[in-house]
């Protein structure tokens, strides 16, 4: 019997200050979509397009705002239960009148739930301000709890009530709906769908915004909206955009805001991201109905540098803590790695190297470090692996257990190798997952082929969304975190009609929100439990509010540092552009038809980010300046997507240069890696709002 899913699994919106968007990327971020252009993939979607790429004038509205990213969500038909990965079964996207299992489709009913429980959730650092990721929650221990002063119970009532911004479910029909949109608002309707497909009014949930309770210091304006949801006309799909980059935060008796002097655990704070299910039923005109397999939507920063693939991916971690734990692909992994296994070139190598090519644009490397990794990314699958890279071990870090820097043959301090980027969860340096490791290792020695086993469609966006995302250096990150490694956060239970991938979601019986002043959303979940999860469980783990974070991580030093090494390295080089190439430093020379790049400059800069210490360029000095500031930041991307028309060309597409920034003052130079701390630095102690 025919079954259908929601694809992507997990989806990703990301916050602008415009109430416009674009659709987020439907291509993988260093993947060579185009090979007669040299266009490369993880551009994001014109809307009201299929697949138009965006190009540089289409990150900002006419009045220079950050458009916001929406997620697009399709409905998958399937006829065989799945057994493995990939699957046999490709599926079939779905629309009203298709016909599937013999029964017309007469209508598609969309429900989504947005939350954010960041401030009734635990610190994500400890007292010495060191991240400990999920290593914090082993042997039944949790973190201190974010915001004590309203008690350590996080299944409080009072926190409950105060603390978690709730907007409710929404619910919509593509038959009645197509264009219409809801909103994930203060002042808004909750709504949600029966069993049999009809949507039913809500006015008793009980919605939650941080004004509702606190007397708010409000510099970006008030948080009293999450988003909006909506039919696409043509095609019927979902389309959800999040909120827009604001944070709040509560003002103490005096009338006075908080501080804002950590780079992760803000308490009195709030901001607009959030996450949540996606569900939906499909009607038949018979008048039957049935549930599909529900995806996840997670609202967070925005994307400044699409194009900039990560070495480790989100999709890194996650196929590896699926490949090892969950028994996703036993020929890769069955009680251990499978030596016979033969890695694709095109899909277990080059993403690789191509990400070492990228993120040479977000980071200011020597000539030799830009020439090694052009290098890279020009190595063909016809290549001898040892001819092309001698010693691969020498080139590589060996992954590791975190918190084994002292083992023998560890390489987690060995600062010489590749990637050159910070680690997290107590490893000094970045190092690729397990699995990527012996993928690699495989094509090294000779055991690979050249193309890869095709995905479908759905499976295909399901990989892709998580290959255009932050992994590796959870401290916490960017879009998810840590949680992804543990396998309570997914369905175990894949084969049949979920699928992998799929996050464990809580039933929710929203029958029973008959009381407005009362809690609906509970703790819900935590890490290394059997617990399931709720809307605003993903987001909770990340910075409060985001902007602190995304201004600290720029460049430090190694932590631990066992070696007591002041040289600074890149945390999030692909999301978290570091340093750029603007355009308007391109100059063309018109005899040979070629541009040339100019000097590199930090992608956050100007008035509140000057300091003479190298450890904290590249950043403002006081948080709060961020916060006011954030919508400034520049995006990366292709030089095919930023036209010449004074000489009808465009810039190239060896090229990936910073557009639209609105820093007046261009700062200094960014001297090329390695730089060092330099001494003396001491923070300021008072430069927080006013």
């Amino acid at each position: 019997m025919s079954y259908f899913r929601v694809h992507p699994t997990i989806n990703f919106a990301r916050v602008g200050n415009s109430e416009e968007y674009y659709l987020a990327p439907e291509t993988a971020a260093g993947e060579l979509i185009d090979r007669e252009t040299g266009l490369f993939g993880g551009l994001p979607v014109k809307p009201n397009t299929e697949d138009t790429p965006i190009d540089e004038h289409d990150f900002r509205d006419g009045d220079g705002k950050v458009k916001r990213q929406a997620a697009r969500f399709r409905l998958f038909a399937y006829d065989q239960e799945q057994t493995n990965y990939p699957a046999e079964d490709k599926g079939r996207e779905i629309k009203i009148g298709d016909t599937v299992g013999g029964k017309v489709i007469k209508d598609i009913v969309w429900q989504v739930h947005l939350a954010n429980k960041k401030n009734n959730n635990y610190t994500i650092v400890n007292d010495q301000g060191e991240e400990e990721g999920i290593i914090s929650y082993e042997n039944g221990n949790t973190p201190p709890v974010r915001n004590p002063q309203y008690g350590d119970d996080l299944s409080s009532a009072n926190r409950l009530n105060t603390l978690v911004v709730d907007a409710g479910p929404r619910a919509i029909s593509v038959l009645n709906n197509a264009g219409a949109q809801l909103e994930f608002s203060q002042s808004s309707e909750a709504s949600y769908t029966l069993d049999n497909g009809s949507i039913k009014s809500l006015p008793s949930y009980p919605i939650s915004f941080p004004n509702q309770h606190f007397d708010m210091f409000e510099p970006l304006g008030t948080i009293d909206s999450l988003g909006e949801m909506q039919i696409e006309q043509i095609s019927g799909r979902l389309i959800v955009t999040g909120g827009y980059g604001k944070a709040s935060a509560i003002k103490d008796d005096d009338g006075n805001p908080p501080k804002l002097d950590n780079a992760i655990d803000n308490d009195n704070w709030f901001d607009d991201t959030s996450d949540g299910p996606v569900c939906a039923t499909v009607v038949f005109e018979d008048g039957s109905s049935v549930q599909a397999v529900h995806g996840w939507i997670v609202c967070t920063d925005p994307g400044y540098a699409p194009q900039t693939r990560n070495v480790v991916s989100t999709w890194d971690d996650v196929y590896d803590t699926w490949v090892q734990n969950l028994s996703l692909t036993p020929s890769i992994y069955n009680d251990g790695f499978q030596d016979g296994y033969k890695a694709s070139f095109y899909g277990d190598v080059i993403p690789v190297f191509h990400a070492a090519f990228l993120q040479r644009w977000n980071t200011a490397l020597p000539n030799k470090g830009v020439k090694g990794h052009d290098f890279m990314a020009q190595i063909k699958p016809t290549d001898d692996p040892s001819s092309k890279i001698p010693s691969f071990t020498s080139l590589i870090r060996k992954p590791s257990p975190p918190g084994t820097s002292d083992a023998p043959g560890n390489e987690d301090g060995v600062p010489g190798k590749m990637p050159l980027a910070l680690g997290d969860a107590m490893k000094s340096f970045l190092s690729l997952t397990e699995t990527q490791y012996f993928l690699l290792m495989q094509w090294y020695q000779g055991q690979s082929v050249e193309a890869y086993e095709p995905l479908g469609k759905g499976e295909y966006m399901d990989k892709m969304v998580l290959e255009n995302c932050l992994g590796g250096r959870y401290s916490p990150g960017i879009d998810l975190t840590f949680i992804v490694r543990d396998v309570h956060l997914y369905q175990k239970e894949w084969q049949g009609k979920t699928g992998p991938f799929r996050i464990n979601m809580k039933p929710l019986n929203y029958s029973h929100a008959t009381d407005k002043s009362t809690h609906f959303l509970t703790e819900g979940y935590v890490p290394l439990r059997k617990y399931q999860v709720e809307p605003g469980d993903l987001c909770k783990f990340m910075s409060q509010p985001w902007h602190t974070d995304y201004n600290s991580c720029a460049t430090h030093t190694t932590d631990p540092n066992p070696d007591q090494s002041n040289t600074l390295y890149w945390s999030w080089p692909a999301q978290r552009p570091v340093s750029v190439y603007p355009k308007e430093s391109c100059r063309y020379d018109s005899k040979t038809q070629t541009w040339s790049i100019g000097d590199t400059l930090f992608s956050v800069r100007g008035t509140g980010t000057e300091t003479p210490y190298p450890q904290q360029q590249g950043r403002y000095q006081c948080y709060f300046d961020f916060v006011e500031n954030w919508h400034k930041v520049g995006f990366i991307i292709q030089g095919t997507q930023i036209a010449d028309e004074e000489h009808n060309t465009h810039y190239g597409a060896d090229k990936f240069l910073e557009v639209s920034s609105q820093f007046d003052s261009h700062g200094n130079t960014v001297e090329p890696w390695p730089t060092a701390v330099e001494p003396g630095y001491t923070k300021p102690s008072d430069c927080g709002p006013k």
